[in-house]
C-alpha cells in the first residue's frame, strides 16, 4: 500500500470528513466524535474475508478507505463490488444474528473498524452516538440513492447515442427497384445488443444485416458498435462478404478480455441480378417467401460466430430474391419470447405469424408491427429477458407503383400504422447472440469448409 496507515492520518479522509459531518475547522457532532475516536484502522490482505457468512457480528462495522472488495453468496457469486467509501456490517452494530453474506478483499484493503462491545459500550454512555450512527447510514442511503440516478441518467444517454447509431429512415433505400425495407429493436434495457445496418455499397447493390451480440447492457452496447462499424467500413471497400466476415471476426478477437461475441446474418441484395448474396455467422436462420407461397425458413449453412476464435473461414452463400419475394430477418429475442407458463414464442411461432399477416407482405411497417403485437400478446405482460429485432425486405413495388384500384382495396384491408414507442427503434433485424458464453458453440453452428 501507498501509505503508513499507522503514521497517516486518516480521519482527515474526504469521505470520513462527508460521513461524520466533520466542518472546516474540524468541529463535528458530539456522538459523531465520540464514533470516529472509537474506530481504529485495520488492514486485510487480497483473498482474505472482511467478514464471513454467517459468521458472527462482534467484529462490528468496517468504513473501507481503500482497496476493493467483493460481496459474495454461500455459492461465491457475486452480489456487489466495493471500493473506498462503502461500509460493511453497519447493522452489526445494533442488530442481533449473523453475517448475512461475505465480503472477501480483492486487493490489499484498509477499513476503519468498530467492534459491536465497544460501539454499544461508548453509545450506552452516551445516546447521541446512536444518532451519530443514524446520520451515517441515512449518509450511506443518500449516497446509494444519489449514484443510482447518476448510472440511471448515463444509461438514458448511453441509449440514445445508441439508436443514433442505428438507421431510422428507410425511404431512400426504397428507391431500388421493387425494394421496401423497414427494421426495428426494442431493447430489453436501456441499452442493448442487438443492431442492425442498412446502407448503399452502390447503386445497385444493397447490404444489410442483423446482428446480435452475447450479453446485455452497456458492455454489449460498446461492442455493437466497434462490430457495427467494422462491418461497414469493410463492406464498403466492396470486398466478398466471407472475406468481411473473416476480418471482422480478427478485428474483434483483439484485445476482446470480456470474450464478448456476435452472431449476425449479413446479406448483400443486387438488384440488377436479383441475386442476395450471404453470410451467416451463428445467426437464426430467417424466413423467407416466394411470390407468395407461405413463409419458410431458409435453408443455408451456419459458420461460427464472430469474435472468440481468430483466423475462421466463413462460407458466402446465394439465393435468388425476385420481385415478388420477402425476406426477414430476426433475433432470438422474439422467438425466445418467453409466456407466463414459462413457454417459448419459438421458430414455429414466429412462422405461423409471418404466414398469419401476409396479406400485409408488402406493406413493411404494416407486417412488423403485426409481429411485435403477436410477440406482446404470447408473452401477456411477462418481463422481456432479451433484445426483439425485425428486419424486413419486401422485393414488391411501392404504393405510388400500383393501380389506384389495388391501391384502394389494399388501404380498406389494414390499419393506420401504429407509432413506434420511444423504446422501439426502428432497425433491421438480427437473430441474438444473448446467450451465455458457454454457448460459444451452438447446435446449429457447423464447422466452415476447408
Amino acid at each position: 500500500m501507498d501509505r503508513d496507515w499507522k503514521d497517516f492520518d486518516w480521519k482527515e479522509l474526504k469521505i470520513i470528513r462527508y460521513f461524520f459531518q466533520i466542518q472546516e475547522n474540524g468541529n463535528m457532532p458530539e456522538g459523531s466524535k465520540l464514533l470516529l475516536e472509537a474506530m481504529k484502522p485495520v488492514q486485510i490482505e487480497a483473498g482474505q474475508d472482511i467478514v464471513s457468512l454467517g459468521a458472527s457480528p462482534e467484529d462490528g462495522m468496517y468504513i473501507i478507505l481503500e482497496g476493493q472488495a467483493n460481496v459474495l453468496t454461500a455459492e461465491n457469486m457475486l452480489i456487489n463490488e466495493l471500493a473506498e467509501g462503502d461500509v460493511v456490517g453497519e447493522l452489526a452494530l445494533i442488530k442481533d444474528g449473523v453475517r448475512k453474506a461475505t465480503v472477501r478483499a480483492v486487493t490489499p484493503v484498509v477499513c476503519a473498524n468498530i467492534s459491536r462491545s465497544l460501539f454499544l459500550e461508548i453509545a450506552d454512555a452516551n445516546r447521541k452516538v446512536y444518532a451519530a450512527l443514524l446520520e451515517l447510514l441515512y449518509t450511506k442511503t443518500t449516497i446509494i440513492v444519489t449514484e443510482r440516478e447518476r448510472l440511471k441518467s448515463e444509461i438514458e444517454i448511453a441509449s440514445r447515442i445508441q439508436t443514433g447509431f442505428l438507421p431510422k429512415s428507410f425511404a431512400r433505400f426504397c428507391e431500388l427497384p421493387d425494394v421496401q425495407i423497414t427494421a426495428r429493436m426494442k431493447p430489453a434495457k436501456g441499452v442493448g445488443g442487438d443492431f442492425y445496418d442498412v446502407f448503399l455499397i452502390d447503386e445497385t447493390r444493397l447490404c444489410f444485416l442483423a446482428a446480435d451480440v452475447s450479453g446485455k447492457g452497456v458492455p454489449a452496447a460498446l461492442f455493437m458498435t466497434l462490430a457495427k462499424t467494422h462491418i461497414k467500413n469493410y463492406m464498403m471497400l466492396k470486398l466478398p462478404v466471407a472475406e468481411v466476415a473473416k476480418l471482422v471476426n480478427n478485428r474483434l478477437n483483439e484485445d476482446n478480455e470480456e470474450e464478448l461475441f456476435v452472431t449476425a446474418f449479413i446479406c448483400v441484395l443486387d438488384t440488377r441480378t436479383n441475386k442476395l448474396t450471404y453470410v451467416n455467422a451463428g445467426h437464426n436462420k430467417p424466413f423467407i417467401c416466394r411470390k407468395g407461397e407461405p413463409f419458410s425458413m431458409l435453408e443455408c449453412k451456419v459458420d461460427f460466430v464472430l469474435g472468440i476464435m481468430e483466423d475462421m473461414a466463413y462460407r458466402e452463400q446465394t439465393t435468388d430474391l425476385f420481385p415478388g419475394d420477402c425476406i426477414c430477418l430476426y433475433t432470438d429475442g422474439v422467438t425466445e419470447a418467453f409466456n407466463p407458463e414459462g413457454e417459448m414464442f419459438s421458430d414455429q411461432g414466429m412462422e405461423d405469424t409471418l404466414n398469419r399477416h401476409q396479406k400485409d407482405a408488402d406493406a413493411p411497417e404494416i407486417f412488423i408491427e403485426a409481429i411485435y403485437d403477436e410477440v406482446e400478446q404470447f408473452a401477456r405482460q411477462e418481463p422481456q429477458s432479451d433484445d426483439i429485432t425485425v428486419v424486413y425486405l419486401s422485393r414488391s413495388k411501392k404504393a405510388d407503383e400500383v393501380s389506384p384500384a389495388k391501391s384502394a382495396k389494399k388501404a380498406s384491408e389494414v390499419s393506420p400504422t401504429k407509432a413506434i414507442s420511444d423504446t422501439e427503434t426502428p432497425l433491421e433485424g438480427r437473430p441474438s447472440a444473448s446467450r451465455s458464453n458457454d454457448a460459444k458453440t451452438t447446435s446449429n453452428t457447423e464447422t466452415p469448409e476447408g
